[in-house]
């Protein structure tokens, strides 16, 4: 569904021309030899992984025939399926194991069909992988993650050589990459990353230099691609810089970034209350004058917290307008004594894509506690992600500006991508 078509529905909006900038911004801050694996997990960080799959696969914003990425991530093996037909490479990053419970047999010959790169931490799963992998007639390229002190996953490095000597004995196995995640990248230049890098590099140095052809190194999430170079090896992967957040958690004016997802909902209803009249749940508000209450079809269920009840704002045409009484788990009521001609129909937006606006997902996690990440995450299925083209988004702006139309991005044929 397009965006008009979606007109008076709780919706995201997502934006191509500020995913293509981004991935821009992320290409013009690593050397033309790294390459850019994009992080789609989670739906896309809740932005809808078939649009962002497409658009960073048969998109550009140069004109150019080179995708903006060179690869696509995802968490699991469900998520890969449930992307659209791409022909970049696509690597599963949970680590494979206990391949012979319930389906997972199943959804792993899938993947060793598709030729997506899994990920080993330990030669059981090498073995098992192998294994399957045989039956298949196929050959399978696994990466390894090395847990170089973020202590989650990954083979601890004293095991690496006994896990890289099980791959290189199975013929049903190719070794595609080495890599590790780091715990405190987003603190910027911090010792513990230095430590973790020096780790990684001590571990697998010799390994690269003995490997037959060029073995793949990566490292830096978004963080550690702008605030650590070092980490960028042959390989860097973006999620959150991605979608146009700063992974300080807050905006900067270094690194233009435009937020890609706007999620907005139709006033459905707008009455007027006396002073003195509570709302909602548990009559935890009461009007302190006249005025007039608006309805908004979000809640709870679909990922606008309980958290935001008498605490959170929203926009409606232009104007603040505060959360109150308690979000429910379908509906939010706001109050717009201050908002003068605010009727039925009107768009409101609940986060906005302005990283400077009050509504912004940094003013949003402030109100909930937590990181953009989870903000983002927490957008329940019930609302509908739309792609919003750059035509689109030009004449949304022209309307309000009297701007004239820029080009839009131009389209990748598909038959020019092609997967290594």
């Amino acid at each position: 569904m397009d965006a008009k078509h979606s007109l008076g529905e709780p919706r995201v909006l997502i934006s191509r021309s500020a995913l293509l900038h981004n991935a821009s911004v992320v290409r013009r801050t690593i050397d033309e030899s790294v390459r850019v694996c994009a992080i789609c997990k989670a739906d896309a960080y809740g932005h809808g992984a078939e649009i962002v799959a497409d658009t960073l696969c048969n998109f550009s914003s140069d004109g150019s025939l080179r995708p903006p990425v060179d690869a696509l991530a995802v968490a699991s093996m469900d998520e890969a399926a449930a992307l659209p037909d791409v022909t970049l490479p696509v690597i599963v990053f949970r680590p494979l194991e206990n391949v012979f419970i319930g389906r997972q047999r199943a959804k792993l010959e899938e993947a060793i069909r598709n030729g997506w790169t899994l990920t080993v931490c330990t030669p059981s799963a090498a073995e098992d992988l192998s294994r399957v992998a045989q039956s298949c007639a196929k050959r399978v390229g696994v990466q390894v993650m090395v847990d170089t002190g973020m202590t989650r996953a990954g083979v601890p490095i004293d095991r690496l050589s006994e896990l890289l000597q099980k791959i290189a004995s199975r013929s049903s196995l190719r070794l595609a990459g080495l890599c590790t995640h780091f715990a405190n990248a987003d603190l910027g230049p911090d010792p513990f990353t230095q430590e973790q890098l020096a780790r990684f590099h001590a571990a697998t140095d010799e390994v690269v230099e003995r490997h037959v052809g060029r073995l793949p190194r990566h490292a830096a999430n978004s963080a550690g691609l702008f605030f650590n170079p070092e980490s960028h090896l042959d390989m860097v992967r973006p999620g959150l810089a991605l979608y146009g957040i700063d992974p300080s958690s807050r905006p900067c004016l270094d690194r233009p970034l435009r937020p890609v997802l706007k999620w907005t909902a139709p006033l459905v209803a707008v009455r007027s209350v006396r002073k003195g009249t509570g709302v909602g749940y548990g009559q935890t508000w009461q009007a302190p004058r006249d005025t007039r209450i608006g309805l908004v079809p979000v809640g709870y269920a679909d990922g606008y917290p309980r958290t935001f009840s008498n605490r959170a704002s929203v926009l409606v045409n232009g104007k603040l307008a505060p959360v109150v009484g308690r979000v429910s788990m379908d509906l939010t009521t706001i109050d717009l004594g201050e908002v003068s001609g605010a009727q039925v129909g009107d768009e409101v937006t609940l986060l906005d894509d302005d990283p400077l606006s009050p509504v912004s997902v940094y003013k949003l996690a402030e109100w909930a506690e937590t990181i953009p990440y989870e903000v983002f995450c927490r957008i329940g299925p019930r609302v509908q992600r739309v792609v919003v083209e750059p035509e689109d988004e030009v004449q949304s702006k022209n309307e309000h500006r009297g701007a004239e139309k820029p080009k839009s991005e131009f389209r990748i044929p598909e038959t020019r991508i092609k997967s290594e």
